[in-house]
């Protein structure tokens, strides 16, 4: 299937979602920012990224460091116990996680079990194209969360990928509902860059969104942070999207086998002026 025609049925695909995005997100916008504080330069700032941990914290996270500290789902082991899952949420908090995106393996005990995990966490847990049957679940889960490091304001949601017919979660074209809420986070709320921790997979199939439709198919995200498949990118990707501008795509191996790393600048205008990524690999 070529591209156009791929492209052609994922859009059409996506009329129904948009509908269903709007009200939502045109309330978003009165809710209270919310916002983290971070000490940092208001010329630059880093951002390290995981995903696919699986129950095993990283070992390769340096333990003096600045910026953001970001995890792009599946962090949690399906097959694990729920004491299992509090170690690996203890650690996340040590370690000073700011968010997480939820991907399939979070759910995979159901949405209650996810939603009683929530509270013990020192982090924001974020996805905006899931809308949850458990209330208790759709009450914790953000759809984003901003960040400020020195000047710089960070916008940071999250996507997830379809997940089987029946456990109480609709799954929302997740280009659309994230670009809406980058949008959103720009325009409304001021944000220099908007980050994008997205499970969908590196490379999917036909008409499936992954990671690299995230970067190319949207207009407001800056930085999309992969997970979903055992993908290793030695360095960062440079896309460029709707609006034939630069967008950067990163994903950090599995199982805690690397760190990825991005240092973002800026000019005295806050707006961005270069990148310097990089990893740290086991």
């Amino acid at each position: 299937m070529n591209h156009h025609r791929r492209s052609f049925l994922r859009n059409t695909s996506l009329a129904t979602g948009l509908l269903l995005l709007q009200k939502p997100f045109k309330s978003l916008a009165a809710i209270t920012e919310n916002a983290a504080y971070l000490p940092g330069d208001n010329r630059e700032f880093l951002v390290w990224h995981t995903n696919d941990q699986h129950g095993q914290l990283t070992a390769l996270l340096p333990e003096s460091r600045q910026g953001l500290l970001l995890d792009a789902g599946d962090f949690l082991d399906d097959t694990a116990n729920v004491q299992a899952h509090m170690k690996m949420i203890q650690a996340m908090n040590a370690a000073g996680y700011q968010a997480a995106t939820i991907g399939n393996r979070e759910l995979a005990g159901g949405a209650a079990a996810l939603a009683a995990l929530i509270p013990h966490m020192q982090f924001a847990l974020v996805n905006c194209n899931y809308r949850f049957a458990d209330k208790a679940l759709a009450q914790k889960v953000l759809p984003y969360k901003i960040v400020y490091v020195g000047a710089l304001k960070i916008g940071i949601t999250g996507v997830g990928p379809q997940l089987p017919a029946g456990n109480g979660v609709t799954c929302l074209p997740p280009v659309p509902a994230a670009d809406a809420v980058a949008a959103m986070l720009k325009k409304d709320y001021g944000c220099q860059v908007v980050i994008c921790l997205s499970h969908l997979g590196y490379k999917q199939p036909d008409t499936i969104t992954d990671n690299h439709n995230m970067a190319t198919d949207t207009r407001h995200i800056d930085f999309v942070i992969g997970g979903h498949q055992k993908k290793m990118l030695a360095s960062t990707m440079v896309c460029r999207n709707l609006q034939d501008r630069e967008v950067y795509l990163s994903q950090a191996g599995w199982n805690g086998n690397m760190v990825g790393k991005m240092k973002m600048m800026f000019n005295e205008e806050r707006q961005g002026c270069g990148i310097q990524p990089g990893s740290i690999m086991a």
